[in-house]
């Protein structure tokens, strides 16, 4: 639409050592949505999760941590 701002700036930055890739897994089990691959595209640490909460850590572990000079 005429005269909105885009959502996406392509010529934001975004750190690499913030990258993630995921990759969400299927379930029939509804409670279980949340579930699959993530892996720090920096470190290439990666882990399986089965839940938002799980995710969420693995995010915070790897971004809170201590970074290289």
């Amino acid at each position: 639409m005429a005269g909105e701002t885009p959502r996406y700036d392509p010529s934001a930055m975004l750190p690499a050592h913030r990258a993630f890739v995921v990759h969400f897994g299927t379930t029939r089990r509804r409670r279980s949505r949340f579930t699959g691959r993530v892996e720090h595209l920096a470190s290439g640490t990666s882990t399986r999760f089965a839940s938002l909460r799980a995710l969420l850590a693995f995010f915070a572990r790897l971004l809170d941590g201590p970074r290289d000079p």
